[in-house]
């Protein structure tokens, strides 16, 4: 088979949407029209309504764009609003694609995904790439909807072997394919140093720890000032870098950092950083901490491994499944503080003996969407 002669439309966030959901958008893109596939993407006019979206904006205002495709974008399809649920199957049928690939993160998304899938042409193949199977917040009705939108899949694309075995176990008669987020390199725009970083920031400790991205409940971050409270009484001479809008009542983590007398150690960046202004915070780390009280797989670790910087993680989800244990990270059974004090020095204090850049390189290189436009292939036959 010729992948240049199949057409494959995927369906889910794109630019100028911001987040995972739409930096998985780009990788993909990137990796089916790279292997040869006619590959193009209807993405949403509105994705969530203003009222349920907690952050400033769902809008990306980076001036670095992934893999920009703008023309190969289609906005067509509101959340809410079912007339679009039906003109999207009506555009998607008269492309006449061989495969959609639809991206499945949150059952919000159920009625309108699955109308649009019920309503496509018997001859397209219909794809799930999985994210997240029930979403982190695990409503009351987040397996109804995923089950009767999954349904109408021929085959599922996953991300870690924990989503996997729960896909396997409620579709066992559906082919599934087994791969990783990609690696995000695409911030490391080689502009600073790891002292030029630390400068800008103005941190002066030898040490640094990191917590990146969206904060949220289920992310730990309260279990993390705690065990860094801990860590700075056995260990000293540290600085926790703490980035990323708040989802929540700021004054949560804001009043225990002041509680807890870390406000001399502790660095607030309270907002959605663009793509280009990512680099420093990054490169100024010497880890990134993952405290989660529960996961299926994370950006924020492939972000780290983009510019090659270990992570410790508590066991959830698949996250861990992506740590070689002391080799590209720590991996603790939970987020109790003695564990997060461990694991940070365990990598702080071992920097300059082990080559962490060199072991993530080494261990990264058969991530990603590798092998994916086989299984593509496969499914089409």
């Amino acid at each position: 088979m010729n992948p240049s002669n199949k057409k494959v439309i995927i369906v889910g966030p794109a630019h100028p949407y911001r987040g995972g959901q739409a930096l998985v958008e780009a990788y993909m893109h990137n990796a089916l029209s790279t292997a040869g596939f006619d590959t193009s993407t209807v993405s949403y006019t509105l994705l969530y309504p203003s009222i349920f979206f907690p952050g400033t904006t769902q809008f990306d205002s980076s001036s670095l764009v992934p893999f920009e495709h703008a023309s190969k974008i289609k906005r067509l399809l509101n959340s809410i609003n079912p007339l679009t649920w039906i003109k999207t199957a009506r555009y998607i049928n008269k492309q006449k694609p061989d495969a959609v690939l639809f991206v499945w993160w949150m059952p919000f998304f159920g009625p309108a995904l699955s109308t649009v899938a019920s309503l496509l042409n018997k001859q397209i193949k219909v794809l799930f790439l999985v994210e997240n199977y029930i979403s982190h917040e695990n409503r009351w009705f987040d397996t109804f909807f995923t089950k009767i939108t999954l349904k109408y899949a021929d085959a599922f694309i996953c991300q870690s072997a924990y989503i996997n075995q729960q896909i396997s176990n409620d579709f066992m008669d559906k082919p599934v394919f087994q791969t990783t987020l990609s690696i995000y390199d695409c911030y490391n725009l080689n502009t600073f140093s790891k002292d030029s970083a630390r400068q800008k920031l103005g941190i002066t400790t030898s040490n640094v720890v990191l917590f990146f991205g969206l904060i949220r409940p289920y992310k730990g971050l309260d279990k993390l000032l705690i065990a860094f409270a801990d860590y700075l009484k056995k260990h000293g001479d540290c600085t926790l870098l703490v980035v990323g809008e708040c989802y929540e009542n700021i004054d949560k983590y804001t009043n225990l950092i002041n509680k807890l007398e870390l406000s001399k150690n502790v660095q607030m960046h309270n907002y959605f950083v663009p793509n280009e202004e990512i680099e420093p915070f990054f490169k100024a780390t010497d880890l990134s901490c993952l405290p989660y009280n529960s996961g299926t797989q994370s950006g924020i670790l492939m972000m780290a491994y983009g510019f090659k910087i270990p992570v410790v993680t508590t066991r959830v989800g698949g996250i861990a499944e992506l740590v070689k244990q002391g080799e590209t990270g720590v991996v603790i059974e939970n987020n109790e503080s003695s564990n997060l004090v461990n694991g940070m020095h365990q990598l702080l204090s071992t920097k300059m003996q082990v080559d962490y850049s060199q072991n993530i390189e080494k261990f990264t290189e058969e991530l990603g969407y590798k092998g994916l436009s086989n299984f593509i292939e496969s499914v089409l036959k």
